[in-house]
């Protein structure tokens, strides 16, 4: 978190924090780095060409574990990370939070490779 926007963000997350957030209690009790070993050869843009950074695999997790506790559609997903403090609490303040299409698109990757 080094920017200014990341440090207003965590700021604005302490008041949120004093009035309990039911996703940090929960946070704080799952390992949701396990998760890195298995999903960190979904992405197939490992090569020569380089192209645009991947999006951390732990965070496209804890966005789909975000979808599925919420019923979320990827686009409401993408609007309400961007939006709610305790979703980006959650997530760990990522520089980017990936558009709806990148969630779609990971979630397909994981069902190609069974990972789902």
């Amino acid at each position: 978190m080094k920017t200014l926007i990341g440090f207003g963000q965590k700021e604005a997350y302490k008041r949120v924090e004093q009035l309990g957030d039911r996703l940090a209690e929960i946070k704080s009790q799952m390992d949701l780095e396990a998760f890195r070993p298995i999903v960190g050869d979904v992405y197939d843009n490992r090569s020569e060409r380089g192209g645009r950074p991947n999006i951390d695999g732990v965070v496209m997790v804890k966005l789909l574990v975000l979808q599925q506790w919420y019923g979320l559609s990827d686009l409401k997903l993408e609007r309400q990370a961007v939006d709610r403090l305790s979703f980006m609490n959650f997530l760990g303040f990522p520089e980017d939070i990936p558009d709806f299409t990148t969630v779609w698109h990971f979630g397909e990757r994981l069902a190609k490779t069974g990972k789902d």
